[in-house]
Parts: structure tokens; sequence; C-alpha cells
């Protein structure tokens, strides 16, 4: 079963969730200009919280691309300010998309990337996977899911231990997490903005510049391993 994958004459990469939200776009881009052929695992075609979806898809990368270098586990959920979320609520369908997910999607690839004895998994964090939210950052009301922190704080734990368990193999992960990135709905929304940069000590949000950079130094630095680079303006030195 392991011999029938396809060989590609550029490096392959997998980005999931690179059809929405605001970084998968932004992933794909990076990989596409450093060389990389993108295969994207994203809705409605493949769902990372289903591991038979996820099979499905890692059986149509290999046989059209081939075995990824990278994985850049991204596809993620939340319950944003207005959406009327609770502390607790969502909490097993946040953790089944952005954890499980990406556990998934591990599972069913590492053992071709053992076999090529090379590879790179980036799981994208977040600075919630550090610290726990402010509360008065919100509007009355509004309960930051527990989940996602949750979530981003295992995601740090699950980079750790793939280098540990697969480094032998020439494998490594890396989790890269960021402050609030500057998109044009976070700039819409003065009120939270303004909130939370009284706190960021060099009172600025992320730039698409600094996300592209990380990736890169990532996967441009391959003695980098089981380690978080976390960029934040600051926001967690306080």
């Amino acid at each position: 079963m392991l011999g029938w994958f396809r060989k590609m004459p550029k490096p392959v990469a997998v980005v999931t969730g690179g059809y929405h939200g605001n970084l998968g776009p932004i992933w794909c881009e990076t990989l596409r200009s450093m060389g990389y052929v993108v295969f994207v695992i994203d809705l409605p075609h493949y769902d990372v919280a289903d591991l038979s979806s996820v099979e499905v898809a890692r059986s149509k990368c290999l046989m059209r691309y081939g075995v990824p270098e990278v994985i850049v586990n991204n596809a993620a959920i939340d319950n944003p300010p207005g959406s009327g979320a609770s502390f607790f609520g969502n909490f097993d369908r946040i953790m089944d998309v952005n954890l499980t997910g990406a556990v998934n999607v591990c599972d069913v690839f590492l053992p071709f990337m053992v076999r090529e004895k090379r590879g790179l998994i980036v799981n994208v964090g977040s600075i919630m996977g550090n610290i726990g939210a402010d509360w008065k950052n919100y509007k009355p009301g509004f309960e930051k899911p527990v989940g996602y922190n949750c979530s981003k704080a295992a995601l740090i734990q699950l980079s750790r231990s793939i280098t540990t368990q697969y480094g032998r193999h020439g494998i490594r992960s890396a989790t890269m997490a960021f402050g609030p990135y500057a998109s044009d709905k976070l700039l819409k929304d003065q009120e939270f903005l303004g909130k939370f940069l009284e706190k960021v000590p060099l009172k600025t949000t992320i730039t698409e510049k600094s996300l592209v950079n990380t990736l890169k130094f990532i996967i441009e630095t391959p003695e980098f391993a089981g380690q978080q680079v976390l960029v934040d303006a600051g926001y967690t030195a306080w």
C-alpha cells in the first residue's frame, strides 16, 4: 500500500482550512511562492474532524501529487463575539475540529512521511493557547469559549510529541501562534481592538508580512523542532 503514491518534481504541501478564514489562503500563497504544490483539505469536500474523510483526502493527495514535505494544520473554528457563545459552549465540536482534526491529519500522513524519512508538520496555534481570555476585552454578555483556548494549548504539546516520537525518522513539528491578525474584519471592530491594544506593548496587530515570515522561518530552519514561535507584539510579555 505504501508504494503507489506519485512523485512530483515540485515539493508538496498540505494545508487544512486553506480555502476559508483569514489565514488559510495566506499559508497557501506563501507555500506556492516557495515552490510548493499545495493540496488543500477543507470543507465542503473534506472534514478534518472525520477520520474517514481525511483518509480520502490523503489518498487523493498521494495519487495526484505525492507525499507532502510540509503539512500546515490550520483548520479551526471558534465562537466569535456576537455569536451568543458561552464559556463551555460548543466545546466538543471546537476540540473535534481544532485538535482532533490536526491529529487525524498527522495520523494518516505520518506513515508515508516516515517512509520518505523527511517532513515538517506546522500547527497553527494562538496567543489563546498561552493565556486565558480577558473578559474585559469583550462586550457585556460575551464569554470566550474555553474550547478554543484548550485546543490551541494542546497543539503546542502535539508539536513537541511528534518531534520527540518521529525525529529519528527525519520528521519535525512546530507551532506558530499569533496575536490578532490585522484583517479587514478585525479592523472594523474598533471597540474590541481599542481594548485589546491597550495591553499590547507595541500597540499593534500582526501584519500579513509577519505571518508569512514566520511560516518561512519554520520551514527554512531545519533545526527548529518541537517548539513554538509566538508573535504577539508583546501581549504575553506582561
